[in-house]
């Protein structure tokens, strides 16, 4: 993809920001995906099929934006640690849209433990991933990695919306097995080796003192954060199955919408190299709709859950507007327009063969 990015920078003018570049690419991924799920709010894969199509060519445009603005900085002479964050707070914020839509385009809601995991496996696939720069001070990228899994998405998105949900309902010959299933089995299986891979860097590379973070924190307290997210999505569902076989979309957000600012803290920490926050009460807002289950659902399911989820929306837009704003005052730079001091543009790309988008 490297030419193909190459190729796509040079017909960026040079007076576009880095971060307007990603910003516009977040807003049509958000503006592609959100009609999709409004109208698949169940995840079965019933939205109309142009809106699969959509989606797919939103998320690609982001992709392609989001994948050039490392050179578009370099090319403008505005790099600087605001467009870091930027860049991988939109992708966390990103990457559950493109759950929830993968998820529909599988129509997924058939398996709900497969739903489950599907969507809080991938989260933690995305914390741990920069939970490893924290502890390394360095990126590290595997063999299927974020630019391979954008692909996956866009392409799970495209063959919904060409050839229909009908598809994944194919039984193959000889195993008579649905297609679905040994789709949705080698995503989890690639997720789950994708979650352990960075656990090799996490206890062994840590870059600070006796071994410890890049904030001399010890490597493995960022699994509290996971302790207290992860288990809820199952400890609720297997209290009170029907809220996510009924509205599968607003089940799935009140109960991990909170893994998205957990990985954006994380972002964070690593590039401030400041201890990683392990508790915010955002993280408690799942465990206010379990806690309800289990005293008998004192307050009523679904309207709770759509309360949690407006919640935990604001919160995290709060959270990343403010953080943008401290970071920009701090280091005196605009958001979304060149910074007065930028290097004088130049039309010269860099050659990489570095597979990451963000070369």
């Amino acid at each position: 993809m490297q030419v193909y990015w190459r190729w796509l920078v040079t017909k960026i003018p040079l007076w576009v920001a880095p971060n307007l570049l990603t910003g516009v690419g977040f807003l049509v991924n958000f503006a592609t995906v959100l009609p999709l799920l409004l109208l698949d709010t169940n995840l079965e894969g019933v939205a109309p099929s142009w809106l699969y199509v959509a989606a797919g060519a939103g998320f690609f445009i982001y992709q392609s934006l989001d994948a050039i603005d490392g050179k578009q900085a370099r090319r403008t002479g505005s790099a600087n640690q605001l467009g870091e964050l930027f860049d991988h707070g939109c992708d966390a914020v990103s990457m559950f849209l493109i759950l929830m839509s993968g998820a529909s385009a599988v129509g997924i809601h058939d398996y709900p433990i497969s739903l489950l995991v599907f969507v809080v496996l991938l989260n933690q696939v995305n914390f741990v991933y920069h939970w490893q720069t924290f502890v390394s001070g360095t990126l590290h990228f595997n063999l299927f990695d974020v630019t391979e899994g954008q692909f996956t998405s866009i392409g799970l998105l495209l063959v919904r919306g060409i050839f229909g949900l009908q598809l994944w309902d194919i039984e193959l010959p000889v195993v008579n097995i649905r297609l679905k299933m040994v789709l949705i089995a080698v995503i989890l299986s690639f997720s789950f080796l994708n979650l352990l891979q960075p656990f090799s860097v996490i206890l062994t590379r840590g870059v600070g003192k006796n071994g410890t973070t890049v904030a001399n924190t010890s490597v493995l307290s960022p699994l509290v954060t996971m302790m207290i997210l992860v288990p809820v999505p199952f400890l609720y569902y297997s209290s009170s199955p029907s809220p996510l076989r009924s509205h599968s979309l607003l089940f799935m957000s009140a109960t991990t919408l909170p893994a998205v600012k957990a990985t954006i803290t994380m972002i964070l920490s690593s590039m401030t190299k400041t201890p990683y926050p392990l508790l915010y009460p955002l993280y408690l807002a799942p465990w206010f709709t379990l806690l309800n289950v289990l005293i008998g659902s004192p307050l009523p399911e679904i309207p709770l859950l759509f309360v949690v989820t407006v919640w935990e929306v604001v919160d995290i837009a709060v959270f990343c507007v403010t953080v943008c704003l401290q970071v920009a005052n701090f280091i005196q730079v605009p958001i979304f327009t060149l910074p007065p001091n930028a290097s004088p543009p130049t039309s010269d790309i860099t050659m990489t063969t570095s597979k990451h988008p963000h070369s």
